[in-house]
């Protein structure tokens, strides 16, 4: 039962350092996806959408709604339309 439970630890930590865009073929109809967690969350007023969040040291606009409700340590996910919170990090 431990060996299951180092396994599925072990590779939790590998999935953590495979890159979360979608880097296949590239398609201009067809956004990448992200998939990471929230590092932190700015503004910058002189951007299109001044509400940002980073995501492996990448800056994303989102929008106000989304901005308020995600918080650091959030998993969330852009499928190339909307923003989703996938989980909530614990506090």
């Amino acid at each position: 039962m431990m060996l299951k439970v180092l396994a599925v630890v072990a590779l939790l930590s590998a999935a953590q350092i495979i890159p979360s865009c979608d880097r296949g073929e590239a398609s201009s109809d067809r956004p990448p996806v992200v998939i990471g967690y929230v590092m932190e969350k700015r503004t910058n007023p002189q951007e299109t959408l001044p509400w940002l969040i980073v995501i492996n040291h990448i800056e994303y606009g989102v929008t106000y709604d989304f901005w308020l409700a995600v918080g650091v340590g959030d998993l969330v996910k852009y499928d190339g339309e909307q923003w989703t919170i996938l989980r909530k990090a614990r506090r």
